[in-house]
């Protein structure tokens, strides 16, 4: 008898230690979700911008060596098509426009994540020469905007396997649409549309998106005059996207953007039917800051204007 309260007793008093377990870990979760939002609100560019990446030390870590210059090209003939990748954003850190030879080069390697980023780099320096190439890429990776050929339905194996080539293939023509939008070639469109709304994989939908947010750039009026609006089809993504780490790839990029059409695609967001309270609340605090930025733009130019008119004569 005496020894059954005992045991009661432990019974209650390891029950009691799990609640109090329990109970702290939903207090722990409320302060982390706390944290989250207001290193938002607080640091801007936590969430927006991109980590700072040490390609020479990634370089060093495989036993390449980048004290100059000659190195670094050297780097760029590697067989591993990683390190060519890497050598080539190096190269163009370090040597800026004296990069463009051996980025021209980039443009016929073998692998196809050698020539975009090439192309993309070739871009940032004014260079547009790589817009041939990756016009090719983007046909020949997504033929038709994206709508391939259904394989026999009775061959299982060779529709599985027929179907992850596919969604590969379109994952890389995603990439030759982003940089072809950066050179303010828009022909990507119809396909970044169709893998957003349609696309198999989350990183097919998220590097679509990066695509007509790129593309949204685009003066309005030309845009119209294309009959093309990626602005509407973004509001349409904001509205229906299910995974998070999509969503989140949405109202990242979106911020970016800026201006009324990023207003208009994060307010759709913030009504989202599909996400979490949490995920509403982050595009609820990335729309304040595109408003807050649209204002701070406002307020300069009016003080401009004023500086101005009164230096005017008369």
């Amino acid at each position: 008898m005496k020894w059954d309260i005992l045991k009661k007793k432990d019974r209650n008093r390891w029950l009691s230690r799990i609640t109090l377990l329990l109970n702290m870990k939903k207090y722990i979760l409320a302060i982390c979700v706390i944290y989250f939002l207001i290193t938002l609100c607080v640091c801007p560019n936590t969430t927006a911008s991109v980590p700072v990446i040490d390609h020479a030390k990634i370089l060093n870590s495989k036993g390449y060596p980048t004290d100059t210059t000659e190195q670094i090209i050297e780097a760029t003939k590697s067989k591993s098509y990683f390190i060519r990748y890497v050598a080539l954003i190096l190269l163009t850190e370090r040597t800026g426009k004296k990069a463009i030879p051996e980025l021209r080069k980039g443009l016929n390697d073998e692998r196809m994540e050698v020539r975009w980023r090439a192309a993309h780099l070739l871009g940032t320096l004014g260079d547009k020469v790589g817009l041939e190439r990756m016009r090719e890429d983007l046909k020949h990776y997504a033929p038709n905007s994206g709508a391939f050929i259904t394989p026999d339905p009775n061959v299982q194996d060779q529709m599985r396997e027929s179907e992850q080539k596919k969604n590969l293939r379109l994952y890389y023509g995603l990439h030759a649409a982003k940089v072809l939008a950066e050179l303010n070639d828009r022909r990507g469109y119809e396909l970044a549309v169709r893998m957003a709304l349609t696309g198999e994989w989350a990183a097919q939908r998220s590097e679509a998106i990066r695509v007509l947010v790129e593309i949204a750039k685009t003066e309005k009026e030309t845009l119209a005059k294309e009959k093309i609006d990626p602005v509407s089809d973004l509001c349409a993504i904001a509205q229906f996207e299910k995974v998070r780490s999509v969503f989140r790839t949405l109202t990242s990029s979106v911020e970016e953007l800026g201006g009324d059409s990023a207003v208009q695609i994060l307010e759709t967001a913030i009504n989202s039917p599909h996400q979490s309270e949490l995920m509403r609340n982050v595009a609820r605090i990335r729309l304040e800051r595109v408003r807050a930025k649209i204002k701070a733009a406002e307020k300069k130019t009016k003080i401009k204007e004023v500086v101005e008119a009164r230096g005017r004569p008369g």
